[in-house]
This record gives structure tokens, sequence and C-alpha cells, in this order.
């Protein structure tokens, strides 16, 4: 079997497996993680370019809805100014990013933000490219964790760039993630 044929049986597993999941009900995804409405899609960094492509391919428009972070993360530099953005991290450093002082004017809640506007459309949002939030102070437990999450009737699916050590999620190949209060897909 080739590389190509090996890569292509695994696409379709995992999303056959993520279709199956969105299938279900909201309370029985719940029940599957304790009490949490999320789906990590967890696939190799080095894919991700394919794996998002396919995502946006067959994931259509009338039931979900892409985050882009990349984007959303321009666009709160953008709107924050740049000379301000740079005061206000010289000033506070990753608490720009999120902060357990305060919530708003963070780039965490920009993409709460984004996260429940598309909750509103009757929508699953869906988080691409989220290794953008490395090194932002936050991670996936922080948003899954929300209480506009938690408290929606609608997944939440965070594609995840991994790679998997025995049991343990690598963010990005370096950082631990948390399989709390989501159904992982690997």
């Amino acid at each position: 079997m080739t590389m190509t044929q090996t890569f292509d049986i695994e696409h379709n597993r995992l999303f056959s497996e993520l279709a199956a999941i969105l299938k279900e009900d909201i309370v029985k995804i719940a029940g599957k993680c304790n009490g949490g409405k999320s789906i990590l899609f967890v696939y190799p960094p080095k894919d991700e370019d394919a794996y998002i492509a396919k995502a946006q391919d067959v994931l259509t428009e009338e039931q979900y809805a892409f985050i882009d972070l990349r984007n959303v993360f321009c666009q709160f530099i953008t709107d924050m100014g740049m000379e301000n953005f740079e005061e206000c991290y010289q000033q506070f450093g990753e608490e720009v990013f999120f902060s357990q002082n305060y919530d708003e004017g963070t780039f965490f809640h920009t993409v709460i933000e984004q996260i429940q506007a598309v909750f509103s459309q009757g929508k699953i949002p869906v988080l691409l490219h989220t290794g953008v939030l490395y090194g932002m102070n936050f991670s996936n437990i922080n948003i899954m964790e929300h209480q506009v999450v938690m408290a929606s009737h609608i997944p939440l699916v965070v594609f995840y760039p991994a790679t998997i050590e025995g049991e343990q999620i690598m963010f990005l190949g370096k950082k631990p993630a948390s399989k709390y209060r989501c159904i992982v897909i690997r």
C-alpha cells in the first residue's frame, strides 16, 4: 500500500467518524464528553492543509461555519490597531490573549464571540488553524469549557493539529492537550 493510499484510508476513517458523531443527539454527545459539547478532530500537523481542504469540501455551508483563527487573529490586531496592540502586549503580556482578570478586549473573547455568532445562526462552528493559539496563554480546554460552548445545543468542532504519543495528544507535537469535555477523533 502506498503512502497516498494509507493517507486516504486514514483521512476517510476520521471524516466518517466525525459524520457519525455529528448525527448524534447533543445530549448523547454531552454524555460522552463529561458534559462538554465539543469534538476534537486530531490530525498530523504536516497534513493540516489536506484535512482542512477535505473539511471545506464535505462540511456544507448550510450546516457548518468555518472560523479560521488565523484570520480572526489578524482581524483582532487590525481592530485593536498595531500600536495599541504593541503597547498592551508590553504592559500586559499574554493577558492580551487571555486573562483571568478580564475577558473583553482579549483574543480569547474575540474567538468566543465568533463561536457564539455561528451558534446564533443555528450552525456548527468549526475552528480551523488552531495552531495560532500556541503560546497565547489559553488552549482548547478554555474554549471547550466556556459557558457559551457548554450551554449550546449545538456541538463545536475543533480541528486540532497534534501528534499522538501513547495515549497523550501533543498539540503541534509540543504541548500536552486536554481530552476533557470533548469527544476525541484521532
